[in-house]
């Protein structure tokens, strides 16, 4: 979530996320819970979400193109998909859970149900593991450890969201170049630059004095939308770039003949929403208390959320990226274009669909 952003860049140099994901868990725990926990949540997705809440018929459209069926597994899954959702609540043996709550889960978000002993702790990691290891094509591969479920444990809520898809304009390998990518006014480092010249979406906003470019996927709907200040700034600028809604960036832009050059980049971020969502005021569901009576059915005077945690994890190249063949090419003549989109110095990225939801977005400011 943007909000977060300004947090996240005291402590992580490259940051990497899925907003529609927090936004999911958090909606599927709104519906198990009251009283003063309902009430932060609300107020939190109300006003510090705005970018990513999606109307039921946009849900139902993800429901049934992305996301898994319930009692699909994951290992089920085809190749084929770009992008493939999954969502899972893992209950402890004899933990019952609120027919209305499963009810919602399934008819809204495909949730699938798995029953598990957590006094077996390792067993019970593994599990969850294993199911996240195969949503996210092993690109996770350990969310939790056994330290984080036990006896006490009643449930643990998952979701996993994998993407991988081509550039509609695909870099040529033979073109990436070794080339300088500015850390600050100061400091550069050498980093595989990729080029190529495209028609594509472009845009400057001159409030921030900062370029945007959109590059498309094949066959889908879905973009990566690029935001770079024209100068090397400090991480503000760069938290200012984020908090912009997606629309006021769009609509500044236009197709234009742009020369593109883009950096390979490949990390994974770890986060821990739980401490986050304390600091915008989102403290109940992390405290034991009645309010969970909406999702178990028994003893949820003694139930409380207690870790949040997100791992994500993307890789960019020359035929497209993974958020999980070289040819040849001769030019007889010169290149003429447009513009010219130099990603040399940290930027802000983010993966939309046509209808303005992020499904992922980032920033990439040192290389690894």
């Amino acid at each position: 979530m943007n909000i977060f952003f300004g947090k996240l860049f005291e402590e992580i140099a490259n940051i990497f996320e899925s907003p529609f994901l927090i936004w999911e868990m958090l909606t599927m725990l709104r519906v198990g819970v009251k009283g003063e926990s309902a009430l932060e949540l609300d107020d939190f997705l109300r006003s510090n979400a705005p970018e990513i809440e999606i109307t039921a018929n946009d849900l139902e459209l993800l429901r049934t193109r992305y996301m898994l069926p319930a009692d699909m597994e994951t290992n089920c899954r085809t190749n084929q998909r770009i992008l493939t959702i999954a969502n899972r609540i893992f209950i402890n043996k004899g933990t019952r859970l609120k027919k209305s709550f499963i009810e919602v889960l399934q008819q809204r978000f495909a949730c699938g149900i798995q029953e598990v002993d957590f006094s077996a702790r390792t067993q019970a990691a593994d599990v969850i593991n294993v199911w996240v290891s195969n949503a996210t094509h092993e690109r996770i591969r350990d969310i939790i450890s056994s330290h984080d479920v036990g006896a006490n444990t009643q449930a643990v809520l998952t979701n996993a969201i994998y993407f991988k898809a081509k550039w509609q304009h695909q870099f040529e390998t033979i073109d990436t170049r070794q080339e300088n990518f500015h850390l600050n006014v100061d400091e550069k480092v050498l980093v595989p630059m990729m080029s190529q010249t495209m028609n594509i979406r472009y845009g400057y906003m001159s409030s921030l004095n900062a370029v945007a470019i959109e590059l498309p996927y094949r066959d889908s709907d879905l973009s990566m939308l690029v935001i770079m200040p024209i100068e090397a700034s400090s991480w503000a600028g760069l938290v200012a770039i984020s908090q912009l809604k997606l629309s006021e960036v769009l609509d500044r832009m236009e197709y234009r003949k742009i020369c593109v050059k883009l950096p390979k980049f490949s990390f994974n971020c770890t986060i821990d929403v739980h401490s986050l969502l304390t600091q915008f005021g989102v403290r109940g569901i992390f405290q034991a208390s009645q309010d969970f009576s909406n999702l178990i059915a028994d003893h949820a005077s003694n139930f409380s959320v207690s870790k949040i945690i997100q791992e994500a994890f993307i890789n960019v190249t020359e035929e497209g990226t993974e958020a999980a063949a070289a040819t040849a090419c001769c030019i007889d003549g010169p290149v003429h274009f447009d513009e010219t989109f130099y990603a040399d110095r940290p930027f802000y990225f983010c993966i939309k669909n046509r209808n303005l939801l992020k499904l992922f977005d980032g920033c990439y400011r040192r290389p690894c």
